[in-house]
């Protein structure tokens, strides 16, 4: 049920290459197409290709999004004119493009998985317990996701409202 599906991978220059490779793997293994989203175009520590940058990447071309990045902005990042997009008190603490990309993907209710804590969900707005966040290793994120993956979208985060 999972197969094709795109899940995009948030990462970044500070991130353990070693960690992506590991969460690239998985997804592909799982039949899944991963496309890596990074603030620049072209390669991650020389070896790991980048298919969009956070210029380019919308939550509408994902079916999931797992992120490996330590969301600082890259330097061309802005705080944008759109309030859901960036931070109105100042520099932004993650890359605003980043933040929108996770907001997006929540309120569209797709998968989302993130390495370590889940602070960089946290610094997007993005609560770490709500139905289909799954935080953890690059195994139990990706494990997480796929699983999400076979109802295609997390229909429990919003649940209906009956008078």
């Amino acid at each position: 049920p999972v197969a094709g599906r795109l899940v995009g991978v948030v990462a970044d220059d500070a991130t353990d290459l070693g960690a992506l490779n590991e969460v690239l793997s998985a997804v592909t293994a799982e039949g899944m197409v991963p496309l890596v989203i990074a603030p620049h175009g072209g390669k991650l520590g020389g070896e790991v290709t980048i298919q969009r940058t956070y210029l380019t990447a919308r939550s509408t071309e994902f079916d999931a999004i797992v992120v490996a990045a330590t969301g600082n902005p890259a330097p061309d990042a802005v705080d944008s004119l759109d309030a859901k997009a960036g931070n109105p008190e100042g520099h932004p603490s993650l890359d605003p493009r980043v933040t929108m990309l996770l907001a997006e993907a929540f309120r569209h209710a797709k998968a989302i998985g993130a390495l370590g804590d889940g602070s960089v969900l946290m610094a997007a707005g993005v609560p770490v317990d709500a139905p289909g966040v799954v935080v953890g290793t690059p195994a139990e994120a990706t494990a997480g996701v796929s699983g999400l993956l076979a109802s295609h979208r997390v229909w429990e985060r919003f649940p209906t409202m009956v008078p």
